[in-house]
């Protein structure tokens, strides 16, 4: 039996009871079944060698980093690097390109982490020699650093990605760098996204967000809520009907049309309303005070400008 690349197995004559036994009858389910080697799938059919895996048949990409948010460009230059992009790939070969960034200090995050992202580094690993910086600080004095910290963030922690961060990723302050001799193709720097001033607002505050999720949703429970206030206001208004004609009798439909005895349904209650209410003082709302005190209540708002 001769293994090929693929999924078929060559062997010299076809094999006999290669079926499910239930096909036989039981006098003949003593038939010596034909086993290949279990659970075996195939074999790929290309591996990249080792020739292809050398430095001078990798390619160099140049990315520039001005204006990108800091995540998402990280995750393109971490896939890069393990050539992952690569119609080539293999999990156990190493297929990555190189990858130069430049104008590192130009590169973006959103929200408030400009003031708020918080760095740490313990070079000695002792206790107590634990130094905090803050993104802003750190894109003053390093900015290569952050980019470094975020790219080595996207990669599993394997001894192949780490020979790949230390020896492939080249990173520049400003837009010039020292490897035009490579002839680095330029990234489609369109696929990666930009920081813009909406991505620093709430995702409720956003105005895309809002015209294509919560305004359908909020046009719709209105549209719910009014549809049950209608069904609420014809059962009232339907049960008032019925009122007014067991007070009328019988004889009501047919001294006045509907309409008519609607209109004369609707002045008996206004009567009704002036006579119950004429002469009678009008009720104040009640004024909620503080516990034990007689100072009263009142709602504040949490947007009211401060004084």
């Amino acid at each position: 039996m001769e293994r090929l690349a693929g999924r078929f197995v060559v062997v010299p004559e076809l094999p006999k009871g290669a079926v499910c036994l239930n096909a036989y009858p039981v006098e003949k389910q003593e038939r010596e079944t034909w086993n290949p080697t279990p659970q075996w799938r195939g074999e790929k059919s290309y591996h990249p060698n080792r020739e292809l895996q050398s430095d001078e048949h990798r390619q160099w990409y140049h990315f520039d980093a001005e204006g990108k948010v800091l995540g998402h460009l990280a995750q393109a230059i971490a896939t890069v690097l393990r050539g992952k992009d690569s119609p080539l790939y293999d999990p156990i070969r190493d297929v990555g390109a190189f990858a130069v960034v430049t104008n590192c200090e130009k590169v973006r995050v959103s929200g408030k982490k400009y003031h708020y992202k918080l760095y740490f580094r313990n070079l000695s690993y002792r206790p107590g020699h634990t130094k905090l910086e803050r993104f802003k600080d750190l894109q003053r004095r390093f900015p290569e650093r952050i980019i470094m910290r975020a790219v080595w963030g996207s990669m599993p922690r394997t001894p192949s990605c780490r020979r790949i961060f230390k020896e492939r990723l080249k990173l520049f302050k400003g837009p010039n760098h020292l490897y035009y001799h490579k002839d680095p193709v330029e990234y489609p720097m369109h696929m990666i996204k930009d920081c813009t001033p909406t991505q620093s607002l709430r995702k409720k505050d956003r105005i895309g967000y809002y015209l294509k999720k919560l305004a359908p949703q909020s046009a719709k429970k209105i549209a719910e809520q009014e549809a049950i206030d209608d069904r609420k206001r014809l059962n009232k208004f339907r049960k008032f009907l019925l009122k007014q004609f067991d007070e009328e009798g019988e004889d009501a439909l047919e001294r006045m049309e509907m309409d008519e005895f609607v209109v004369h349904a609707e002045e008996e209650r206004i009567k009704q309303v002036l006579d119950e209410n004429v002469g009678q003082k009008v009720k104040k709302k009640e004024v909620k005070m503080l516990l034990g005190t007689s100072i009263p209540k009142k709602r504040i708002s949490g947007n009211r400008p401060r004084r």
